[in-house]
């Protein structure tokens, strides 16, 4: 039920930013299924559920906070400069499926930062809770209920917030940010990992 996870290699050098920010949501999409098995790992080893906390933990403290930092410090302040309420007007050489990506574009890359901070309330209710499984797993039967309603609710934001970047943010990245724009963020996301 709880498997180890192996470490990936390391990116291909040329990966896009928008290649390194769907592999940063497939590990979000695990690790918060991790959660949520983790709260019902009762037949479980003792072993097998202190890794799993650990794992979990390691994620949400390392990993998660990194790939925050991308799209908060790195993504965000470039779409709203060129995406904020005083450019959001429609070029007339637009497609419509530009005009629209133009005129949300901004308001969802608002929403992502904010829904962050959504995000951070219950990472911190569930952090705790894994360090006490990584040191004590037999703990589980007694932290398994407050465990399936956190990981439950970051399953929940999390599908509504990926979408979001997904089909709407990603896409306006990719449409309205230069050549070296982008390339500066990828820039900035290795030197955050290094």
């Amino acid at each position: 039920m709880l498997t180890q996870i192996n470490s990936a290699a390391p990116p291909p050098r040329d990966e896009t930013v928008q290649d390194a920010l769907l592999g940063c949501h497939m590990r979000i999409r695990h690790f918060t299924e991790m959660a949520c098995k983790l709260a019902h790992a009762h037949e479980a080893d003792a072993e097998q559920i202190r890794r799993a906390a650990a794992e979990v933990h390691r994620y949400f403290t390392v990993a998660l906070p990194l790939h925050e930092a991308d799209e908060n410090v790195s993504l965000h302040p470039r779409l709203i400069r060129v995406l904020g309420p005083e450019k959001s007007a429609t070029d007339s050489t637009d497609s419509i499926e530009t005009a629209l990506l133009r005129k949300l574009g901004g308001p969802a890359a608002d929403a992502m930062v904010e829904q962050h901070e959504s995000i951070d309330q219950l990472v911190e209710r569930l952090v705790p809770l894994c360090m006490i499984l990584r040191s004590q797993p037999a703990k589980l039967d007694e932290l398994s209920q407050e465990l399936h309603e956190i990981s439950a609710a970051l399953q929940e934001i999390f599908t509504a917030h990926l979408a979001l970047e997904e089909k709407t943010v990603f896409p306006a990245m990719e449409r309205f940010l230069s050549v070296d724009e982008l390339a500066e963020i990828r820039r900035e996301m290795r030197e955050r990992r290094q």
